[in-house]
């Protein structure tokens, strides 16, 4: 079936709205937008209705989202304003647009970007009106079975969260009275990867991928983002950083809601290697346990505290250096704890294993119906 196709900006506007910076967001109010979701609140609002958005910097240059009515979009996110809502279905739009993806659109290498001249190459199919609604229907329900695998692998990482605030305390305040030294008296070493262009797909067999930051920046390990690189451009004897089970992982760079993230490594990775903008962290596991340094990491006020300490303006990528990140104070609970800790992540992760597998078919799926569905074939 053949639709007729309509350039983006023929049902809209895309537009970017002021930035409200980090320190004038509010514990309440009207929620805020940023690169990659609810950042906070204010006072104020842009939009009454919900928008359809745009990641359009940084390294989830390209996600989209649907905001809630009253809420301001910052301008780390194009919003696409005057939707024509007589021609089209937002949650359609939506859909469409989660499965296209910017890829031809996204430019800048050190900072990706998307701008309202980028979208101006972007054609929507559209069908009729109640034809978009029922496509929407369809996969609003393939993505509610989706979104519950995922809410069960964040429930896990809630609660390890808690665990760790249980069995350690509070990182910056210390109620419990742990030893207190820089970062560097329980790491070894810190190896960066190798800065390499790619193409913006995964690699295949017989390639190389390098990864995209992406890869570590929700906190659980995605080698699939990555971007192929021909093994004609690894110079001969280079080097490379491949991720191992058990490899905690840290961006150094990103944009100041996305740096500093870290994960852990759930498998042995061949294939993919990592960037010079992402680290591999050696701790010493007589003082620090990977497992419990990640958590640190993730603690929200230890966060801050290393964030405050990156370089760089409040619009481009932010940068924590070696010697900020190894000089950063932090406390060192007994190793008997930390053990226990790690005990309890794992056996955790082996438990989720099954919830990923059946995340991995989930998405299959709704891969499948959205091919489906936007050729007239659902």
């Amino acid at each position: 079936m053949s639709w007729p196709a309509v350039k983006l900006h023929d049902i809209c506007r895309p537009r970017q709205w002021k930035t409200i910076s980090a320190s004038n967001l509010l514990e309440e109010g009207y929620p805020v937008y940023g690169a990659n979701g609810k950042i906070g609140f204010y006072s104020d609002y842009t939009h009454e209705f919900p928008t359809l958005m745009i990641t359009c910097r940084g390294a989830t240059c390209g996600n989209v989202h649907i905001s809630e009515p009253k809420s301001y979009i910052n301008g780390n996110a194009m919003a696409l304003d005057e939707l024509d809502r007589e021609k089209v279905d937002i949650r359609f739009l939506y859909y469409y647009l989660l499965g296209r993806g910017f890829d031809d659109v996204i430019s800048g290498s050190a900072q990706p970007q998307i701008t309202g001249q980028g979208l101006t190459k972007i054609e929507i199919p559209l069908p009729p009106l109640p034809e978009q609604k029922r496509i929407a229907a369809i996969l609003d329900k393939a993505d509610a079975i989706r979104r519950k695998r995922q809410q069960a692998i964040q429930l896990a990482d809630d609660f390890l969260r808690a665990v760790f605030l249980d069995m350690f305390g509070d990182p910056v305040t210390n109620p419990k009275g742990w030893d207190v030294k820089p970062l560097s008296a329980g790491i070894r070493s810190i190896s960066s990867g190798w800065s390499a262009s790619g193409e913006n797909r995964p690699c295949s067999d017989g390639e190389k991928g390098v990864l995209k930051i992406s890869a570590v920046t929700s906190g659980v390990f995605k080698p699939e983002e990555n971007k192929t690189v021909p093994l004609d451009q690894i110079p001969d004897g280079k080097k490379l950083l491949f991720p191992k089970r058990g490899d905690l992982l840290f961006s150094r760079a990103n944009t100041r809601e996305l740096v500093a993230a870290s994960c852990i490594v759930m498998t042995d990775v061949e294939d993919v290697f990592l960037p010079d903008k992402l680290w591999l962290i050696e701790t010493d596991q007589k003082k620090f346990l990977p497992e419990f340094l990640n958590y640190l990491l993730w603690q929200p006020r230890f966060k801050e505290r290393l964030t405050s300490q990156a370089t760089g303006t409040s619009g481009s990528m932010l940068n924590i250096s070696k010697s900020k990140f190894e000089e950063t104070d932090a406390f060192f609970p007994n190793m008997e704890l930390q053990g226990k800790f790690k005990r309890i992540y794992w056996a955790l992760q082996e438990a989720l294993e099954v919830s990923v597998s059946s995340r991995g078919a989930g998405d299959c799926l709704f891969e499948s119906l959205s091919q489906k569905a936007f050729s007239g074939k659902l």
